[in-house]
């Protein structure tokens, strides 16, 4: 565990008890930390999110390329890893979407409490057309349904 990190001269990092570490070995603890020295090759879509962390999606390939440059994960094996729900894109941090695994995802869906509903409201009214009436009508009918 990395202890007392202080950036000093000459590209050193003092690190680990106040051992002296050069900034090429530190590099390449964090590329093994990250699973990217191929020590996770053919692990599953959801032990790499869980190893190195959520991936911002925003709509974008970084996921994927997430996935493949850590254990060589194909698009179709990380859709099928999507499709059996062992990973999801959802709503997260900042109001921003992140493929999570299915272990963090009532994590990820309380970070994104408070961040994106009034701008999705917004979003709705101004471009759909959407009224406060429907918004109301709606509002009731999930309670309706809940109820039931």
């Amino acid at each position: 565990m990395i202890m007392n990190c202080k950036i000093k001269e000459e590209s050193r990092v003092w690190i680990h008890y106040n051992a002296l570490m050069d900034s090429a070995t530190l590099r390449a603890w964090w590329w093994q930390r990250q699973g990217l020295d191929g020590s996770w090759a053919g692990a599953s879509a959801s032990t790499v999110l869980e190893r190195a962390g959520w991936a911002r999606s925003v709509g974008g390939a970084n996921p994927y390329l997430a996935l493949f440059s850590r254990a060589g994960t194909s698009r179709s094996e990380a859709d099928a890893a999507a499709s059996k729900a062992e990973i999801h894109e959802l709503p997260s941090a900042r109001g921003c979407t992140y493929v999570v695994p299915q272990s963090d995802f009532a994590l990820a869906l309380k970070v994104s409490q408070g961040q994106s509903e009034s701008g999705d409201i917004v979003t709705a009214k101004k471009f759909l057309g959407v009224t406060e009436e429907e918004l109301s009508r709606l509002a009731q009918a999930v309670v309706e349904v809940l109820d039931d």
